[in-house]
């Protein structure tokens, strides 16, 4: 007789959507590879963005903040400059995916 009062967890897959981009694809790579890297996409982003709009406007302003960083060496980060652009990548993760893209890279 099993008196273990653990119950077997069934694992199913979960509904989630999984967006790749550099930020999750360069994951333990060098933080300034990292940043440059989500600067492009970005950029590319924002050229096939409506100007004006509200996702523009959030990919202008973010590109803008991270201009003040470029100017430091990359490959020697002081560690409070490499945890801003830690915090940038983070806060930035999923600017310029709209919900169709979201729901395309889903399927």
């Amino acid at each position: 007789m099993n008196t273990s009062t653990h119950k077997a967890i069934k694992h199913r897959k979960r509904d989630t959507v999984h967006n790749p981009n550099s930020v999750e694809g360069l994951r333990g790579h060098p933080i300034g590879e990292r940043v440059l890297a989500r600067q492009a996409e970005l950029e590319d982003e924002m050229m096939k963005t409506e100007e004006g709009s509200a996702e523009y406007i959030a990919i202008d302003t973010a590109l803008a903040t991270l201009e003040q960083f470029l100017s430091a060496d990359l490959d020697h980060l002081s560690q409070a400059t490499a945890h801003d652009l830690n915090n940038w990548l983070e806060r930035n993760k999923y600017l310029g995916m709209s919900a169709a893209t979201r729901a395309r890279r889903a399927h």
